[in-house]
This record gives C-alpha cells, sequence and structure tokens, in this order.
C-alpha cells in the first residue's frame, strides 16, 4: 500500500511506502496514532500558517489530527467514524436514520482552544464529517433519485460535504491517468513492481503538470497568482478580526460579504482555469497537379478528371 499527497489536479506531492506497524514520529511532532501519523509526515512539505487546506477520509482523521494541523496553520476537513469523536453529541445513526432524506445536524466543539465541527447527513446513508473551517451552513440543494418515488427529489446538502466531494478525488483522478499508458510487464518480484509503479506515477506527473495548464499566458497566470494572494490577505485580515471579536458581539463580517468576496474571486479566476486549449490545426490536402493545358483533346481531359477524382478519393480515405 502507497500513501499518496495529491492536489485536486491529480498531481502526486508525496508518497509514503507501508512497511507494517513502523510509525515514525519526529520529537516535535504528537504521537497521533499509526494512521494520523501518515497524514503528519505527508504533511511536512505544506508551508505553515499560509492557509492551506487538506482532505483526508475516515481512516487517518482524528480530533487530535485536525486540533495538530490547525495548530500549524492547515485547515482540514475529513470524514470521520463516530467511535474516534470522544463525547459524541450527535444523535445515533438509529434515530437519524427515521429522519427524511437530508437531514443535517452539527455540533462545534472546543478541542484544546481550536473549533472543530461535526455534522452528520443522511443521504442513502448516515455520513459524519469533522472540520476546522467548514461547517453545516450554508446548505445547498442537491438531487438525488428516490425509488420509492421513481423519480428525482431535491434535497439539501451541508456545505462541509460539498467542499469534501470538491477536493477529494484527486488519487483516484491519479490512478485513472496511469491506468492510460500503464507498464503492463509483470514480476514476481515487488521490488520491480514497484519501480514501475513509480515510473507510472512520474509520467502521470509530468502530464499532470504540463498538459492541464500549459495554453494559458503569462498574463493571465499572474492574474490568478495575484486574485488568489488579494484573497488570501482579505482571508487572513477577516480571520485575525474575527479572533479578536467577543463571542456576544456581531461577527466583523456577514455570509453575504464573504459570498460576494468568492464570487469576485471565481469571477476572475473561472474564465482563466477554464479556458479551453486551442484544438490542433487540420492539415489541408495538397492540390491536385494539373499539368495539361485548356486545349487537351476531350478524351485526355476526361481521363484527367477521372485521375483527380480518384486521387481525390484516395486522400478522403486516408
Amino acid at each position: 500500500k502507497i500513501f499518496v499527497l495529491s492536489g485536486v489536479s491529480g498531481f502526486a506531492y508525496k508518497t509514503e511506502i507501508e512497511t507494517g506497524k513502523e510509525n515514525v514520529v519526529l520529537q516535535e511532532e504528537p504521537d497521533l496514532g499509526a494512521s494520523s501519523n501518515v497524514v503528519t509526515r505527508l504533511a511536512r512539505i505544506i508551508p505553515r500558517h499560509q492557509n492551506f487546506q487538506l482532505y483526508f477520509d475516515n481512516y487517518f482523521t482524528s480530533l487530535r489530527l485536525l486540533e495538530y494541523l490547525a495548530k500549524e496553520g492547515i485547515y482540514s476537513l475529513g470524514t470521520v467514524r463516530r467511535n474516534r469523536i470522544p463525547d459524541c453529541k450527535l444523535q445515533q445513526e438509529k434515530e437519524i436514520m427515521k429522519k427524511e432524506r437530508g437531514y443535517s445536524e452539527e455540533y462545534v466543539a472546543d478541542v484544546n482552544g481550536i473549533d472543530v465541527s461535526t455534522v452528520a447527513w443522511k443521504d442513502n446513508k448516515i455520513v459524519v464529517l469533522a472540520s476546522t473551517f467548514a461547517g453545516q451552513k450554508p446548505e445547498a440543494d442537491v438531487r438525488r433519485w428516490d425509488k420509492q418515488k421513481s423519480k428525482y427529489v431535491t434535497i439539501k446538502r451541508p456545505y462541509v460535504v460539498g467542499e469534501y466531494n470538491r477536493h477529494m478525488g484527486g488519487v483516484d483522478l491519479i490512478d485513472s491517468i496511469m491506468g492510460i499508458y500503464k507498464i503492463r510487464l509483470r514480476s514476481k518480484r515487488w521490488q520491480v513492481r514497484l519501480f514501475y509503479h513509480y515510473l507510472d506515477l512520474t509520467m502521470a506527473n509530468a502530464w499532470s503538470g504540463d498538459e492541464k495548464y500549459s495554453h494559458l499566458a503569462e498574463a493571465d497566470i499572474q492574474k490568478v497568482v495575484d486574485a488568489s494572494k488579494n484573497a488570501l490577505n482579505w482571508l487572513e485580515n477577516a480571520r485575525q478580526a474575527l479572533a479578536h471579536t467577543p463571542r456576544y458581539q456581531q461577527p466583523p463580517h456577514t455570509t453575504h460579504q464573504i459570498r460576494q468576496e468568492r464570487q469576485n474571486f471565481e469571477s476572475i479566476v473561472n474564465p482563466v482555469l477554464n479556458k479551453p486549449k486551442p484544438k490542433p490545426k487540420e492539415k489541408t490536402p495538397p492540390p491536385a497537379n494539373n499539368t495539361a493545358g485548356d486545349a487537351q483533346p476531350a478524351a485526355n481531359q476526361d481521363t484527367q478528371s477521372q485521375a483527380q477524382q480518384q486521387s481525390q478519393e484516395q486522400m478522403d480515405v486516408e
């Protein structure tokens, strides 16, 4: 098994090979358990206090991991197993299953000075998520197929679920890219198979890094960079203002203002990032040779027209 730290675009930044019971922890890092320590080791390359967001599934998630990442300046979100939440205030699954589809509830707890939001949502089954930056609100309307009614119905989806679905899947994207031109050579030696796998991963990284935005001009890329810096500065100022605001006072920024800032950011960035790649120019067939003059006999003209037609038909086939 190989653990991968990847971006949403399918670029692998760091990998770690599972070696059994080995659990390496540095002195300045807490021992969070075998699964959470994997995230700690992979996250060493992430710059601290730069508003990065890290997503993982319920194999890795624990409240202590979210607390540690938040103190390191890294926001995090992940699905979580209910038995990993001490003194969980969420309703039991059998009680939530009695609710209608789309029901959700949220509890925010203070974990050693870090606010951690836990959200339970009922879809086909119950999903529990924990995050240090996203919660239940604002909810969005999504369509789901109802087997009993035999039609699509609209239900509410918490914001944290939408963020999780939007950013997870980078590793699956890597696997799909690697599977297109995978090395088919076989070997009984695990070292050789591992070498082939990392060779496939290297080629997938080269494709993901070069192909997706290689057609963008430097001015467009700089526009995205400037917009990202402005958005990060606004978020950091808003975070500091909120941290110095007493709980009994109104927050310094409303939800409408936050949505407006996000819309302004997306209006600048999305047209650049979604710009389609130019299509390659189609090759035009070479003109037919016409060496004969206009004063040729009729028989020669018919022969020449037939030859041109055959040549044209051959070019169409090619």
